[in-house]
């Protein structure tokens, strides 16, 4: 595979082309979608997330560095990474902690947070985070305010500020383990908040004991370049959520994005004009029976040359039926 000169250490596409090489020196990751986890230590640029596609064949998420890249696992995280740019990513089994996710949830950023910055990457720009169950409810909690209290406990040891908090995803997934990934880089993003939101770090209690520790998105300045990685972003202004059915919430979702784009400031709007012109979008799904009516909507506002994936896969709050994360990169 040819590979252009990159104003940005890594471009991230999906992969439409039919077949890859095995082996490719620039790959920073490649990340698949499907009914189960999948991990490699040996081969960790390469992991299967357990949401499965609502439409086939869906590409996977290919994460093309612009010059060749190193890698290895350690403490149980794998990664690889250039001079500036590192991808990793930790896989726990909660059965190891009696299935409780607030001590996996703790376990897997301790490890990933100390390995980031022992390989000389400080700064956390965005990350994803999937485990089973979301709602289930175990001593009062449900499992995803679980989940916030043990990424808390750790995030306040390193210390991770407000004003340092990455950009996130929380999805629920068909399939056991927390799977958490991320990418990081030598120097700091740039935190934006949604003018229309409450930042999630400030949200009421009655959202869990601790708040969810995540910026809206993250602005990123690479040489020549800047990104944009939008969190996922659900059909909520002010902390609370709007709307009953799916197509209105995916209606607010869409003036969630617009917004943010605009408040990443010129360098992004001059790019980016709609959330149509976002490098790559990920739609999860809650109901798969919403699908057709949710990609015919979406397709409707962006047009059909969006790059969009559609995944079944669970939203943090019980009555949030939609969600949507985008990328400029």
């Amino acid at each position: 595979m040819a590979h252009p000169l990159h104003s940005a250490p890594l471009t991230i596409r999906f992969q439409q082309e039919v077949t890859l090489p095995e082996q490719d020196p620039h790959r920073l990751a490649l990340i698949h979608f499907g009914q189960e986890n999948r991990v490699d230590p040996a081969d960790p640029v390469t992991l299967t997330v357990a949401l499965p596609p609502l439409a086939a064949p869906a590409p996977p998420e290919l994460w093309l560095a612009d010059q060749p890249v190193t890698t290895g696992f350690e403490d149980g995280v794998g990664y690889s990474h250039t001079d500036q740019a590192l991808f990793g990513w930790i896989l726990v089994n909660e059965g190891d902690f009696d299935q409780d996710i607030n001590q996996a949830a703790e376990y897997a950023y301790d490890r990933l947070l100390a390995v980031h910055r022992n390989l000389g990457f400080p700064h956390l720009l965005r990350i994803w985070n999937y485990f089973p169950d979301l709602h289930q409810e175990v001593d009062g909690l449900d499992r995803y305010q679980a989940f916030c209290l043990g990424r808390h406990r750790a995030l306040e040891r390193v210390p991770l500020t407000e004003g340092e908090l990455p950009a996130a995803t929380a999805i629920g997934t068909t399939a056991p383990g927390l799977l958490v990934y991320f990418l990081a880089g030598r120097t700091p993003g740039i935190q934006i908040e949604n003018p229309r939101q409450v930042s999630a770090f400030h949200y009421p209690r009655r959202y869990g004991p601790k708040s969810p520790s995540f910026s809206r998105a993250t602005l990123k300045h690479w040489p020549d370049q800047p990104h944009l990685y939008i969190s996922g972003t659900a059909s909520i202004v002010g902390h609370e959520t709007l709307h009953t059915d799916v197509l209105t919430q995916l209606d607010e979702i869409i003036e969630n994005l617009r917004t943010l784009i605009q408040a990443a400031g010129d360098d992004i709007r001059h790019q980016v004009h709609t959330p149509g012109h976002l490098s790559m979008l990920k739609v999860y799904v809650r109901h798969e029976a919403d699908h057709a009516a949710i990609q015919a909507r979406l397709e409707a506002a962006l047009g059909t040359q969006a790059p969009v994936i559609y995944l079944r896969g669970d939203v943090c709050r019980h009555d949030l039926l939609v969600e949507i994360e985008g990328l400029y990169a």
